[in-house]
């Protein structure tokens, strides 16, 4: 969005989303599965493991911003937009990850150079290579998403289409879930068209519908329907959930988070939450996509180089300050330098 244009209070969502995917890497997932850390946090732990869902989150905002970017953009300047929002920063981080993983990684963590030039493209798993951060495998999430709006826009330069057609024949294929087993041409559906994530990504295009145009009878059957899957797939991740950290996981409490969420980001299309819509957000805001690339491997290396000489508790609070400082140097003084070589 543009400077302009900028709507605040999707700063501040995005702000809270990386927030509780942090608070629940560091203080739940570090320790509960893959021994990725040594910082046990028994007592505080299970009030940060549904924080995950703050990814959930970032794929409704998601869909509401690029639904919102596209009005009046062409393919190329879409491309470009999202290059440049994506790709420098990403480096940036990536290089960073890969030389703390390299020299104090180990064992736990050990990187390869040809593991960081798979990691280059943002499409190591398609590659067949693992992460370097395991935070990064919602990028290749969302790369599929701006793929599917490219070839929208393909379509679009030959015979102009509104963006309804584009969200009923999404969620049509969304739904298919739901009535059809797995099958070779159904899982290639689903790989391609992100159908375990669709529905947020469509919901988040029907909210930024609604605040362009205002609401109507067809976004109460449209988000809904998109709130149904949405929670079904969801609780549709229990099972795994509970395997990998052999904990319950609460369908209830899962289901209500989403629905907070759906509920706030229906309030932001009805401009009902201009009481938060305050330029200071936007320094917040940008601290988010930094923060969430660098935060999660580079944080557990340094507790367990550290969990020796100091209190968990003063750890953990000094990596998490540690990482909102280096998210600001970030995207306060290296993006903007980098993003000027770009240009150039």
């Amino acid at each position: 969005m543009s400077q302009t244009k900028r709507i605040y209070q999707i700063d501040l969502f995005r702000f809270i989303a990386a927030s509780a995917v942090l608070l629940y890497h560091y203080l739940y997932r570090g320790y509960k599965a893959g021994n990725m850390s040594l910082l046990r946090f028994d007592e505080i732990g299970e009030y940060f493991k549904y924080g995950y869902l703050g990814v959930d989150l970032f794929f409704i905002i998601s869909g509401f911003v690029i639904a919102f970017s596209i009005k009046h953009r062409s393919l190329p300047k879409f491309c470009y937009s999202r290059f440049k929002r994506l790709y420098p920063m990403y480096w940036t981080c990536l290089v960073i990850t890969f030389v703390v993983t390299y020299f104090f990684g180990a064992p736990r963590y050990l990187v390869s150079f040809e593991q960081l030039l798979a990691n280059l493209t943002m499409m190591q798993e398609f590659l067949g290579h693992g992460n370097i951060d395991g935070a990064y495998w919602s990028l290749y999430v969302e790369l599929k998403f701006y793929l599917i709006i490219a070839v929208f826009l393909i379509i679009n330069r030959f015979k102009q289409f509104s963006l309804d057609y584009l969200i009923y024949f999404w969620l049509l294929l969304s739904s298919l879930r739901l009535f059809v087993g797995p099958s070779t041409s159904y899982d290639t559906i689903h790989h391609f068209f992100i159908l375990d994530w669709s529905a947020y990504f469509i919901a988040g295009m029907v909210f930024c519908q609604i605040f362009i145009h205002g609401p109507a009878l067809k976004h109460l059957i449209l988000l809904p329907w998109c709130l149904y899957l949405s929670i079904d797939g969801a609780i549709g991740r229990i099972h795994w959930l509970a395997r990998t950290f052999h904990s319950d996981f609460s369908p209830y409490i899962i289901g209500g988070t989403i629905v907070v969420f759906y509920i706030l980001m229906l309030l932001v299309s009805c401009k009902k939450l201009q009481c938060l819509n305050s330029p200071k957000f936007i320094k917040i805001g940008m601290l988010t996509y930094p923060l969430y690339l660098i935060h999660q491997h580079i944080g557990f290396i340094v507790f367990n180089q550290l969990h020796g000489y100091l209190n968990k508790y003063v750890l953990v609070s000094a990596v998490t300050l540690s990482m909102l400082a280096v998210a600001y140097i970030l995207s306060e003084w290296v993006e903007p330098r980098v993003m000027r070589l770009f240009k150039r």
